[in-house]
């Protein structure tokens, strides 16, 4: 579902900002959710309303079995806010979208976010990572505490490609959910023409990830 100004002002707090999750994440993350999520979480599910055909096509049970040398997919990468949402720039397409991690788990994860296209060689090595977590743990790759080898894995293979998995980003880590910090330098290191965007890495109160969003397992 794409999203304007025009639907978020209604959602916004005194400091201007949007708030995607309450603030007991702990207790109620995929449970309860505030009166903006409640909103958008059925149109944003479904896929006729997705930006482009590119995200239909990536999300399908028998995906990863259909990749082939010609297939220009793998991964969708996302600058992403997980949290809070500032004022977002007119520059880019903005959608509301919800997607299925945590293999077996079926966790849901809604962002409001902006599709970019990752540099070749970061599309290659993160595509090579969801394939390698593509049904982890025999489906089960909930979390970061699921089992952390299969976290300090994923940490060190971002960290192989200059990029950095803090608190924050390790949160959102599950099957199919590979989260990285979003800074001016990571941004810089996964994309070409992203000035428009660099400085809503900078707001503290508001801090995107870069997500890159893969096939679930179940």
């Amino acid at each position: 579902m794409l999203v304007e100004e025009s639907i978020l002002k209604e959602y916004r707090d005194t400091d201007g900002l949007c708030r995607l999750k309450p603030e007991n994440l702990r207790r109620y993350r995929h449970t309860d959710y505030p009166k903006l999520l409640e909103a958008l979480a059925e149109s944003a599910s479904r896929p006729n309303l997705m930006r482009d055909g590119r995200l239909k096509t990536v999300f399908t049970w028998t995906y990863f079995d259909e990749l082939s040398d010609n297939a220009d997919q793998g991964v969708v990468a996302m600058l992403a806010f997980t949290d809070v949402v500032p004022l977002l720039p007119v520059t880019r397409d903005w959608m509301a979208f919800q997607h299925q991690g945590g293999g077996h788990a079926c966790q849901q994860i809604t962002v409001i976010a902006t599709v970019i296209d990752p540099k070749p060689a970061i599309k290659l090595a993160l595509t090579e990572i969801a394939r390698s977590n593509y049904h982890a743990l025999d489906g089960w790759f909930e979390g970061p505490e699921t089992d952390p080898a299969t976290t300090q894995r994923y940490i060190a293979d971002i960290e192989n490609l200059g990029l950095t998995c803090s608190d924050q980003a390790r949160g959102e880590l599950c099957e199919s959910v590979y989260p990285v910090d979003a800074t001016p330098r990571s941004m810089k290191v996964c994309f070409e023409d992203i000035e428009d965007l660099i400085y809503l890495t900078e707001d503290e109160r508001a801090k995107p990830l870069i997500l890159f969003l893969s096939s679930n397992s179940d």
